[in-house]
């Protein structure tokens, strides 16, 4: 039996594993999304690969546990790995470009990108995995409860990745470099390793440790492979904010700024400065109070000022951005522009909805320009939504336009950017009355409710800019003529209307971005072929799909006769599936009815992590007092069922809320329900399918490991296919499908004993 201390210990490392866990992977996300700039797919991949070589590391390598005497010692060294594998983790992803030989600046394809994360994530994911079955086994050995300690643990390493979170968001990220973070964590692990095994090389690690803060090596190492990460170009500058890293380098006399990879802006860039401002200020015939959201600092806010506007409302969601280009571009000071550092989408519905409240005020925008880049995640779709247009329309004037570009192409427009361009139109018809569009390698979208306002007459705009004195190098007598030349007009319309989707951009359906990411995949011919298939995926072809596999493992499991721990396995694997799925509608929603706010996403993230702990606590107490294990896992898989049913009823609820306090408190509970469901049934199953202590780590492994291949799969499916293509609702009416099916399969199998799973 161990004693007090050893449990305290063994506890400790599991809260410890919680904490690096959930710390090392913000850090490592965060460093990849540099890497591949973010959009959903990289994001889908990463998340994927992490959670499938941790349930490798569990499940597989963990599988060894068992038949190892030295398991106290092999827990030390673990820790000690972890403990430097995250900051050398930092430096491969960082140099990762190079390893495989592609340039800076150039868009990494599937192939690299998966070839990238599988290989960069493997070690210190199967450590983690790993960690965690052997410190369960630990907690097991000679335990009265194996079950009750291994859910104890389950719910420390919970407790430990939510304290970590919320670490994290609220304070390192704001203080520290990532090397600082990774260093810090390396600490705690080399802290907890002493009590297991004590050796010369955890001192003087923990010194190295101490000099590196005293003299601040980190943040010379950060700046070093920064300097790599981007080369050849010199990088003068590079900083993390809470919404990612700003990385300016430095060509002769330009700087150019990126955003996590992403490049925003170059100083001295005339053309695109003056495109994305010009066309829509010159359609407008006295345009006077103007309402600019994004990249204001790169050169569109001096443009706007050329037109002797009165008022300019620039939203920029990060502080840092501006700060940075004060410091390395002139600076553009007018009394005219008033800067709100906030989220654009939060501000227009904000506004919208007070327009709304109060008819007597006027609406006050002549142009709202939206200058971001194009929707490649589904928090830029946000701008590009039916309702997102439907609030600009609010308040916009009754002589206003609304203007924003995207990217095409300047001749031929495949079949894939044709049917991205006519999703966006189609959902911009939906709203607007008058809609023009200028052909380029970007398209300029002009709209207006106001019938005869927008123009091709090019005669009218060159009298405009002349009568306004502007003097532009590129939007210009000689340039306009070629721009809005008609038979590049009607070929852009043509095209739109042959081969444009007639499918809409929605806040609970983005299929825009999934269309952005077929267009990205077909620069690597990986996404071609696949345009014609998508209307096939709808919620009865992707039923019948399950219910197909359903009826399989229905005749497999009456012929076969498999222990009731079999169906329990599958179901583990179909909630892990469900509650990452659950996080991500949960946050999508949150942000289509609120807009981005980091701190909130960060909450949300944590409260499924809050839930989880709550679950876990809840039943490990009942554990040795449950009579009938079957009924009452059968009752918890039905909650699964249900929940998703809810959520958008929920949501619609929500949305009606004029208290938005009480609508984040609202999303807050949310996450907690689902992770308090997830937290409750994974240690009953523990229970379920542990027959005997002495296979404690094969089956904790097996169990954890099939439960994050799940989320794998989950968070690779549902964010990157069914929730753009089906939406929320019909999603969560799939999951719920889904679950269902596991419970007939777990209601109908009666053998419930003397099989392990």
């Amino acid at each position: 039996m161990l004693n007090l201390y050893a449990m305290k210990k063994i506890r400790l490392s599991a809260f410890t594993l919680g904490l690096t866990s959930m710390i090392g992977q913000i850090i490592i996300i965060r460093e990849l999304i540099v890497v591949f700039y973010g959009n959903e797919l990289s994001l889908g991949v990463i998340l994927a690969i992490w959670l499938f070589w941790t349930s490798v590391g569990s499940g597989l390598v963990g599988r060894i546990v068992d038949k190892i005497s030295i398991r106290k010692t092999l827990l030390s060294a673990t820790q000690i790995i972890t403990s430097i594998a995250l900051p050398l983790n930092i430096f491969l992803v960082r140099n990762i470009r190079h390893v495989l030989d592609i340039p800076t600046g150039k868009i990494i394809g599937f192939a690299p990108m998966f070839t990238a994360c599988l290989v960069s994530l493997s070690a210190i994911c199967v450590l983690l995995g790993f960690t965690f079955t052997l410190i369960a086994r630990l907690s097991s050995e000679n335990s009265a409860q194996p079950s009750k300690s291994i859910g104890n643990i389950y719910l420390l390493e919970g407790l430990g990745a939510s304290v970590g979170g919320i670490v994290y968001s609220f304070f390192l990220v704001q203080e520290f470099s990532a090397f600082h973070i990774a260093l810090m964590a390396g600490g705690c692990n080399i802290l907890t390793s002493v009590f297991f095994n004590r050796n010369v090389f955890q001192l003087a690690y923990l010194a190295a440790i101490l000099a590196a803060f005293v003299f601040d090596w980190p943040l010379h190492l950060d700046k070093f492979t920064r300097s790599m990460q981007f080369a050849p170009f010199k990088v003068v500058k590079s900083a993390d904010s809470i919404y990612g890293n700003i990385t300016i380098t430095k060509t002769g006399k330009d700087y150019s700024f990126y955003e996590n990879g992403f490049l925003m802006f170059t100083s001295n860039d005339e053309l695109t400065s003056e495109e994305s401002v010009h066309y829509a200020m010159l359609e407008h015939p006295a345009p006077k109070n103007i309402l600019l959201i994004g990249n204001g600092q790169g050169g569109s806010l001096a443009q706007i000022l050329k037109h002797n506007v009165d008022k300019i409302d620039y939203v920029e969601l990060d502080p840092l951005i501006i700060s940075l280009a004060e410091k390395f571009m002139p600076g553009v000071k007018s009394k005219k522009i008033n800067t709100l550092n906030m989220d654009g989408r939060l501000f227009v519905k904000q506004y919208s909805s007070k327009l709304r409240g109060d008819k007597d005020l006027p609406p006050p925008y002549d142009v709202v320009i939206i200058n971001l880049p194009d929707p490649y995640t589904a928090m830029l779709n946000r701008f590009y939504s039916l309702e997102f247009f439907r609030e600009v329309k609010t308040i916009l004037a009754k002589d206003g336009l609304f203007s924003f570009s995207m990217s095409s192409s300047e001749n031929y427009i495949n079949p894939e950017n044709a049917a991205y361009l006519g999703c966006i139109y189609n959902t911009l018809k939906q709203v607007f009355g008058e809609i023009k569009t200028l052909p380029g390698d970007n398209v300029v979208f002009l709209a207006s409710e106001k019938s005869g306002l927008l123009t091709y007459d090019t005669d009218i705009l060159i009298k405009r800019l002349k009568e306004r004195k502007i003097k532009s190098l590129f939007v210009r007598e000689y340039y306009l003529p070629f721009k809005i030349n008609p038979l590049r007009i009607k070929y852009i319309e043509n095209t739109l209307r042959e081969f444009g989707g007639k499918k809409i951009n929605k806040d609970f359906r983005p299929i825009g971005y999934f269309y952005n990411m077929l267009l990205w995949m077909t620069l690597f011919s990986a996404g071609r072929g696949f345009l014609p298939y998508i209307g096939f995926l709808n919620i009865y072809s992707l039923s019948a799909v399950i219910f197909l596999i359903f009826i399989l493992l229905f005749l497999a499991q009456k012929f076969f006769k498999p222990s009731f721990r079999a169906p329990v396995a599958l179901s583990v694997a179909t909630t892990g599936m469900s509650e990452i799925s659950f996080q991500i509608i949960v946050i999508l929603a949150f942000q289509s009815l609120y807009g981005y706010m980091y701190y909130r996403i960060s909450l949300i993230l944590t409260s499924f992590m809050i839930g989880l702990v709550a679950g876990s606590f809840l039943i490990n107490r009942q554990l040795g007092h449950i009579k009938n294990e079957r009924t009452l896992y059968l009752k918890t898989q039905g909650l699964i069922c249900i929940y998703p049913l809810a959520l958008p009823l929920i949501f619609m609820y929500l949305s009606r809320l004029e208290s938005l306090k009480s609508a984040e408190i609202g999303f807050m509970l949310l996450p907690i329900i689902a992770g308090f469901i997830g937290g409750f049934q994974f240690p009953l199953a523990n229970k379920i399918c542990l027959n005997a202590p002495e296979n404690a780590g094969k089956t904790t492994g097996f169990l954890y490991g099939i439960d994050l291949l799940g989320s794998s799969i989950g968070g690779l499916l549902i964010g990157l296919l069914l929730l753009p293509v089906l939406g929320i609702v019909w999603t969560c009416v799939l999951l719920s499908f889904i679950n269902t099916m596991a419970l007939i399969l777990l209601f109908s199998n009666r053998r419930y004993h003397n099989q392990l799973c």
